[in-house]
């Protein structure tokens, strides 16, 4: 198993701790590992400029660092996103990578390696927001075409803590125990979903109206709108 693991902050805290004790189930079965630390690996704001999705990605101002990003996730059976809640919502440098993936989603260009990918979300917080925090990592991966999506979040009430130090620490190890297993056999199955093959049968009636032809482009590249597949 390849695994691409996204960090949205280098602060080696909560989120980092229950990561590694993922990494280290995965690790157990021989899999192969790779981080990206943000904003350390990618810092760049996203300017807003639109011309990832209007014009191509390779529009982008900051088009070389995006792609050496997206060339790691095609490479990776599971994509894990991780990020401690800031403010009710994943890190600054998290979202700006978000943001620049927008191209991606179902609705414009969605890559074809993306489907039957499994995807884990780990976040943390002090207080609240794991589940808002969440919701946004998952919409996220769901629109690139993720469908097999976990997620782990924990709440442990201390700011700038470490999950070691938490009365339940034993408890989020079971957890992280039964979650691992549970992506370890979504990765076998490497199942599309009903609900990704509804989008991408719904977003293709839009691309026949041809509304930005950048996107129309590609699906017709790529034959979807003549009854192609990319699952």
């Amino acid at each position: 198993m390849k695994i691409l693991v996204i960090i949205g902050t280098p602060h080696k805290g909560n989120t980092r701790a229950v990561t590694d004790l993922f990494l280290d189930e995965f690790r157990a079965d021989g899999a192969d590992i790779e981080e990206i630390v943000l904003p350390r690996d990618f810092g760049e704001t996203c300017l807003g400029c639109a011309n990832c999705i209007l014009h191509g990605e390779d529009k982008c101002p900051h088009h070389e660092k995006v792609s050496f990003i997206v060339e790691k996730m095609r490479a990776a059976d599971l994509i894990i996103t991780a990020t401690p809640v800031f403010v009710y919502s994943c890190t600054g440098a998290m979202k700006s990578l978000l943001d620049h993936l927008a191209y991606m989603w179902l609705v414009h260009r969605p890559d074809e390696s993306m489907f039957g990918k499994i995807g884990l979300i780990i976040t943390s917080a002090g207080g609240a927001g794991v589940k808002e925090t969440v919701k946004l990592l998952k919409s996220n991966m769901s629109y690139w075409g993720i469908s097999s999506v976990h997620k782990f979040g924990v709440t442990t009430m201390k700011m700038n803590g470490n999950y070691a130090d938490y009365k339940d620490k034993d408890k989020i190890k079971r957890q992280v125990k039964v979650t691992a297993q549970k992506v370890r056999k979504s990765v076998e199955r490497k199942k599309v979903g009903f609900g990704t093959k509804f989008l991408f049968g719904i977003f293709g009636m839009t691309q026949k109206n041809g509304w930005n032809k950048t996107d129309s482009d590609y699906w017709k590249k790529n034959g979807w709108l003549d009854g192609k597949k990319p699952f």
